[in-house]
């Protein structure tokens, strides 16, 4: 038996990060979950995941301007979302992280055009997912830290 109470066969590496205790441990699984849509690396995590709730329940993991507990809870929002067959650009509306040039070299997205925007430097960006196709407008901005805000784009209507 492993972590708190996950047997071995249907552990990873990542389960194993996730119940180390260790924030550093934790903080990378966060992290490699924010960036992978991979079923094989997200499984394990998926059918682990009240042990890993359990286990990460009090950690404390810092953060400076934002704190890295609410990473963790997006972290774990978004393998809720996979175990329901949900795609992953679900997560993109609810967390400030999710860098587009980022998402479009892991190929997660691609970038199908750009809107002026007035209020920021950058132009927005208009997204699809390759995964379900739906679309998001993307902007970016800075404060302390560059941030990105996705809006589901509704799906334009067909003629019959």
């Amino acid at each position: 038996m492993t972590g708190a109470g996950v047997t071995g066969a249907g552990s990873s590496p990542l389960v194993e990060d996730f119940l180390s205790g260790d924030g550093k441990r934790v903080l990378s699984a966060v992290w490699t979950v924010f960036r992978t849509r991979d079923p094989a690396v997200l499984a394990p995590v998926s059918q682990a995941l009240p042990a890993i709730e359990k286990a990460t329940a009090d950690a404390d993991l810092g953060g400076a301007f934002v704190s890295n507990n609410a990473n963790l809870v997006h972290a774990l929002d978004r393998i809720k979302l996979f175990a329901q067959g949900r795609c992953l650009c679900a997560a993109y509306r609810s967390h400030q992280f999710y860098d587009v040039e980022k998402e479009e070299a892991q190929r997660h997205v691609r970038v199908v055009e750009t809107v002026p925007n007035d209020r920021q430097w950058v132009p927005d960006r208009i997204c699809e997912c390759l995964g379900c196709g739906k679309r998001f407008q993307v902007e970016q901005g800075e404060y302390h830290y560059p941030w990105w805000k996705w809006t589901e784009l509704k799906a334009p209507k067909t003629i019959v």
